[in-house]
């Protein structure tokens, strides 16, 4: 018999030893289709192939000791420049175009920056003072949580209505160290990114692929076997696994059917484990934020409102410690309504779930980074929506790739991040017409060298932007890195 014909044997047979049971238990690897076990681990490392060091019982797997990263993918083509942050030339934000060309970013007259009370800067970053976003924030956030915040803009153009932009740098984060107890990476869509945006394709780690959450019962799923079983020594592995050679099996198969933390708390009270505080980290109660009391007050509807429950779930695992950056993609912002009053609605929801994260990260005393993504931009054609939704700006009427932006915020416990250079905020620029300067950065017209930047910034927060070149594979900006660099170092 073939090789290859006995390979396919075994991977159809029904399980009926030990050994296939424990086997079947292990198949979950990083996507788990199937129920993880903490056996097929154990068995691995009783013969030596699989993990090679393991720590004496008692001590847990490290939690992120990097800042926290969430990134907010808002998918259609989403406007963050003008009508709800500021964009100048290449002075700055405070380097006002001329008033008509914001009229293509969606503002009439009688509201560009330069008219008094048309800017609000509580945020550190300079936003429009009517913006939705910001409207959504204040919402949401309190005065001392806003004080907090400081952040930054990315004038930089891109394709529109598409999901092959490589916006999202979380591959890229999570080899800078991005990392937790559970696993590197999640996101709210079952794609290569978590979200609509691709990763830039140098990045991708097929290891690291985000496991998808799309509520907190998945929560759950995220505790990982393997990692838990580096914590057991040798012999503790060998009382585990001489156990199972008791049982029969239809237990072992009932065992494998158990979630992790279930498989735990059995071994434990059989006397085979004896870390209670393992059990302590990994149950139901404390992965899941509809049973933590500073996660239910920052989002208050996790249960009817499908957007809080998704925030919610990814904020309490990236801010736990448990992932290293998570992704929430929220669609509905190619604003293809000819009015504006739903793109103030879309803007002003997004605001409110940024407000959420910030507001759980202060109860949680844990800084957090915050990075805003679209796939493209859009402009107006100046008729105003005088409707009460519409606040008498312009309406938004078609895709715009030369209107495109990120930003970024970042929430520091122990009081507002210091700038790198007092006043920048603004990486990029825009020119007269309304549009980005293809030309005012490296970062302008290239969404690859945007991640860079992104990534550049995580680094530098921890003062290792030094090693940008070893973990996207080269240094573009050359000896002006710190030029695109927003703040010091905070940790």
């Amino acid at each position: 018999m073939s090789d290859d014909l006995k390979n396919k044997q075994k991977l159809t047979h029904r399980p009926t030893t030990r050994r296939e049971f424990l086997a079947q238990g292990l198949i979950a690897g990083l996507t788990y289709t199937f129920a993880p076990s903490i056996l097929s681990l154990l068995d691995q490392r009783l013969n030596g192939e699989a993990l090679a060091q393991a720590f004496d019982c008692g001590g847990l797997p490290a939690l992120n000791l990097k800042v926290p990263v969430i990134i907010f993918d808002l998918s259609g083509g989403a406007n963050f420049s003008g009508s709800n942050i500021i964009v100048g030339d290449r002075g700055g934000q405070n380097a006002f175009l001329p008033p008509v060309d914001y009229e293509t970013l969606g503002l009439p007259a009688a509201m560009t920056p330069d008219k008094p009370g048309m800017t609000n800067s509580e945020l550190g970053l300079m936003f429009h003072s009517d913006s939705g976003i910001l409207r959504g924030i204040q919402s949401t956030a309190s005065t001392v949580v806003r004080s907090r915040v400081d952040g930054a803009i990315f004038c930089t153009s891109s394709a529109d209505d598409t999901g092959n932009n490589p916006h999202n740098p979380m591959y890229w984060l999570a080899k800078a160290g991005a990392g937790g107890d559970l696993g590197d990476l999640i996101g709210t869509r079952n794609t290569i990114s978590g979200g609509n945006s691709a990763a830039p394709k140098g990045s991708i780690n097929p290891t690291k692929q985000p496991i998808t959450i799309t509520s907190p019962n998945d929560a759950v799923s995220l505790v990982n076997a393997g990692r838990l079983s580096t914590l057991l020594t040798q012999d503790k592995v060998k009382r585990v696994m001489k156990a199972t050679e008791r049982l029969s099996g239809r237990q072992l198969e009932r065992f494998n059917t158990l979630t992790l933390p279930e498989q735990v708390r059995q071994l434990v009270q059989c006397g085979y484990l004896s870390s209670q505080d393992i059990v302590g980290r990994y149950t139901p109660e404390q992965i899941n934020p509809t049973t933590d009391a500073l996660v239910t007050q920052a989002f208050n509807n996790i249960a009817n409102d499908g957007n809080q429950s998704r925030t919610a779930t990814i904020a309490k695992l990236v801010l736990d410690g448990n992932i290293g950056v998570g992704t929430i993609e929220k669609g509905g912002y190619d604003y293809h309504t000819n009015d504006r009053a739903v793109g103030e609605q879309r803007d002003l929801e997004a605001g409110e779930l940024i407000g959420r994260v910030l507001t759980l990260a202060n109860l949680k005393a844990k800084d957090v980074l915050i990075y805003v993504i679209t796939d493209g931009g859009v402009s107006s054609n100046q008729v105003a929506d005088n409707s009460a939704g519409g606040r008498g700006k312009f309406a938004w009427t078609g895709d715009s790739s030369q209107r495109s932006s990120s930003f970024m915020l970042l929430y520091r416990h122990a009081g507002r991040a210091p700038l790198r250079v007092a006043g920048r905020r603004q990486i990029g620029a825009y020119k007269t017409g309304g549009s980005v300067d293809n030309f005012a950065a490296i970062t302008s017209n290239s969404v690859v060298n945007l991640n860079k930047t992104i990534v550049a910034n995580f680094l530098a927060l921890h003062g290792q932007e030094g090693e940008l070149a070893s973990i996207v594979g080269d240094n573009p900006f050359g000896g002006q890195l710190d030029q695109y660099l927003i703040f010091n170092k905070i940790r």
